[in-house]
């Protein structure tokens, strides 16, 4: 199998990190939703799996801020959903990164640390 190196990586939480979010743009028009609680399964430079017992409204575009820590660094960002699918608990979302590359490359640099840090199991 060939590597290609224009893919990004995905980092899988072995326990999930706490996230909260809001919504901030609902079919282009900016507003300003009370936030909600989720955990974070996975998360790449690109995008993030997100579960959160709140069902997010998925007919017209919206975008969310999203607020978590990865060790002890508090990171926030903008994405959109891109899909959603039914869990036990609630709903599972593939949420689409809006950052710029400073912040890839500081979630990047953030899970390096994260993972050397991380006791094994």
């Amino acid at each position: 199998m060939r590597y290609n190196r224009s893919e990004s990586f995905r980092f899988v939480f072995s326990d999930p990190i706490d996230a909260s979010f809001s919504i901030t743009e609902k079919a282009g028009e900016e507003i300003n939703t009370k936030p909600g609680e989720a955990v974070i399964m996975d998360i790449s430079p690109s995008g993030l799996k997100l579960i959160s017992h709140l069902e997010l409204p998925m007919e017209e575009p919206i975008i969310l801020h999203i607020s978590f820590k990865i060790r002890d660094e508090e990171i926030e960002l903008k994405g959109e959903p891109m899909w959603k699918k039914p869990t036990g608990s609630g709903f599972q979302y593939g949420i689409r990164s809006l950052n710029d590359q400073i912040l890839k490359n500081r979630i990047v640099k953030e899970l390096k640390e994260y993972a050397q840090t991380k006791p094994k199991n």
